[in-house]
């Protein structure tokens, strides 16, 4: 579909002789049919790239969607592009992330984990690749711009972002989201909250305003080098599994139950606030979780966490371990 539109897109832009050309020859010469189309979405890649001034790079589908979606209304879309790069970097190996190997380890670990369908983490894993030889093929003369927030997944992906562009010369930008918020909303109350937690917690037009208003300045060298250095680093360690942020600084961890007491907390919360210890939903208590843990997690992990206490007799269950809606959980007695 994606790449039927590409084509429609790119014969619209076609004079009528080079159109009539083209259809000539893929008649006269069946075989050819392919080797057509592959040069007219090269065309159509070439004349978009060469109008490209500014390419923004953003952590996850919730913003890369919000972003594309509010500077399509506007001129934008003729010099903006956007790289999404797909995941939750708090969780998960990251060694060796800038080459295919390391991405595929990395997605190794999820299958062996999460009540994930094949499909969908190899669909994930591809656009991981994807993300990465793009961030790797950004022309020189192009201005980058990285959107972050207050939290590991997304520092991370600025530092390792960073390291895929250290022999790069590009003015590179960084825009939090969650300093933006506070410095152009001033809602003391939300800063209180911890929100935004994430860049995905941002209304579209909240970043087409956080963009519009950003005094830009590059990142200066000293601090480029010395978050590209972090990134490089993480790229070599195949320690660690899980990361926190606190206190403007990142924890790395390699044990995968630092989640566990909080997950536990949640459930007796529920038990109090309902007056009683009947079963939960497990979907309930991942929302609960994801949604009052301050480290910004994805439900698939607080879920594989779940089944983990429920192995070690923590938790006792009704329905079957299929996926969350398919069963509940109480604390054990």
């Amino acid at each position: 579909m994606e790449k039927g539109i590409k084509l429609k897109k790119v014969i619209n832009r076609l004079s009528g002789a080079d159109a009539k050309s083209m259809l000539f020859f893929s008649l006269m010469n069946e075989q050819a049919k392919d080797s057509i189309i592959e040069f007219l979405l090269q065309q159509g890649e070439g004349q978009r790239a060469s109008n490209i001034q500014t390419v923004h790079i953003v952590f996850g589908h919730s913003p890369g969607g919000s972003l594309k979606a509010i500077l399509r209304q506007k001129t934008y879309e003729k010099t903006e592009q956007i790289i999404v790069i797909p995941g939750n970097f708090s969780v998960g190996p990251l060694k060796d992330l800038h080459t295919w190997a390391g991405i595929e380890t990395r997605f190794r670990w999820f299958q062996e984990r999460y009540l994930m369908d094949s499909d969908e983490i190899a669909i994930t894993e591809h656009e991981m690749k994807e993300a990465v030889e793009k961030i790797k093929k950004i022309p020189e003369q192009q201005n980058i711009i990285i959107w972050t927030c207050q939290n590991a997944h997304e520092q991370i992906g600025l530092r390792l972002v960073l390291a895929l562009l250290a022999n790069k010369t590009n003015d590179i930008y960084v825009l939090d989201t969650f300093e933006l918020f506070h410095e152009l909303r001033t809602r003391p109350k939300l800063a209180e909250e911890n929100y935004p937690r994430s860049t995905g917690e941002v209304v579209a037009k909240d970043l087409l305003y956080f963009y519009e208003q950003y005094h830009r300045r590059p990142l200066k060298t000293a601090l480029r080098q010395a978050l590209c250095k972090e990134g490089l680093n993480m790229l070599m360690d195949d320690y660690h599994c899980l990361r926190t942020w606190e206190y403007h600084k990142l924890g790395h961890h390699n044990n995968e139950n630092i989640d566990d007491d909080f997950i536990i907390t949640c459930v007796e919360r529920l038990h109090k606030e309902q007056g009683d210890d009947h079963y939960q939903n497990a979907a309930k208590v991942i929302g609960e979780v994801v949604g009052y843990f301050i480290q910004y997690r994805e439900p698939e992990w607080i879920e594989y966490r779940l089944r983990q206490l429920i192995q070690q007799g923590l938790f006792s269950y009704q329905g079957e371990l299929k996926g969350m809606l398919h069963y509940q959980v109480k604390l054990s007695d």
